[in-house]
């Protein structure tokens, strides 16, 4: 069974998903999600792994029902410390298995390339490579301004924008080229992207923007930790990612293709996480 839970680190008050207990052999599963959503998108994921497994679904800083940094984070580290206590607040000190995607993988691979002793082995899922001209574009563009307006008006904006998230990447690009899909998202997968807005606040940005100044292949390459990469072949950042493979990595870092159909791609992670930590 999945339980919701709290914790209080640094003061702040995280939230997060728990089955099972820790054990140190097989090491716990922790999970980080991308931005600007929050552990609730892993609860089946979690249901996937065996009965024998703790896993843990964070929601990191800012996130779903965990409270934001004091300070603005202005990058990836600005998290680590206090990922790096909730850690061994949930889990113990035993080293972890760690599966982030999208900015979770960006936080996963900043901690393991920092705590690399407490990492048994690093997953990452739309781990991507930016070039420096394309970051800048995305950096200059992709945020929008969520502060809440009298009128209201800024809930039509951040609807407008949902879709259009769902249908492009990066959102802004509306053409045949960016589409990352041929159907129009429902209502339901409208609002439910808008809850996730919602609960983060007009403070979203601070853990997307400090991904998209991390997805750089010179941080990819500081690993020394055990890594599977996950090519999601359903990913809109399927380019980016392909980008990031043509580069030199260490041998440390192994890729598996996961299927496009989401829940065969669920399946196939949760079968080589398993597998792989055993």
């Amino acid at each position: 069974m999945i339980q919701r839970k709290f914790a209080l680190v640094d003061g702040l008050t995280l939230h997060y998903r728990e089955r099972g207990v820790p054990s140190p052999n097989p090491p716990s599963i922790i999970l980080l999600h991308p931005s600007p959503m929050s552990s609730a998108i892993f609860a089946p994921f979690m249901s996937m792994f065996a009965e024998d497994r703790h896993i843990i679904a964070a929601d990191t800083p800012g996130y779903g029902l965990s409270e934001p940094l004091p300070n603005a984070a202005q990058s990836i580290n600005d998290y680590l410390p206090t990922l790096h206590r909730f850690f061994e607040a949930v889990a113990g000190p035993a080293p972890i298995a760690l599966y982030g995607s999208a900015t979770g993988a960006q936080l996963a691979l900043g901690f393991a390339y920092t705590f690399p002793d407490r990492v048994k082995h690093l997953f990452l899922d739309n781990a991507a490579h930016f070039e420096d001209t394309y970051r800048q574009q995305i950096l200059q563009r992709y945020f929008i301004d969520l502060t809440p307006r009298d009128d209201g008006s800024h809930l039509q904006v951040l609807w407008a924008h949902a879709r259009q998230m769902l249908t492009f990447f990066p959102w802004f690009e509306q053409n045949n080229e960016h589409r990352i899909r041929q159907t129009e998202p429902s209502a339901g997968e409208i609002a439910q992207l808008v809850s996730h807005f919602l609960a983060a606040g007009p403070r979203y940005a601070e853990a997307y923007r400090a991904a998209f100044l991390h997805e750089r292949v010179e941080n990819y390459q500081r690993l020394h930790t055990t890594t599977t990469l996950f090519r999601w072949l359903g990913s809109p950042l399927l380019k980016q990612i392909d980008a990031l493979l043509a580069h030199p990595l260490h041998a440390c870092v192994n890729v598996i293709d996961t299927p496009a159909p989401p829940a065969a791609r669920f399946e196939t992670m949760c079968r080589q996480i398993d597998a792989l930590t055993r």
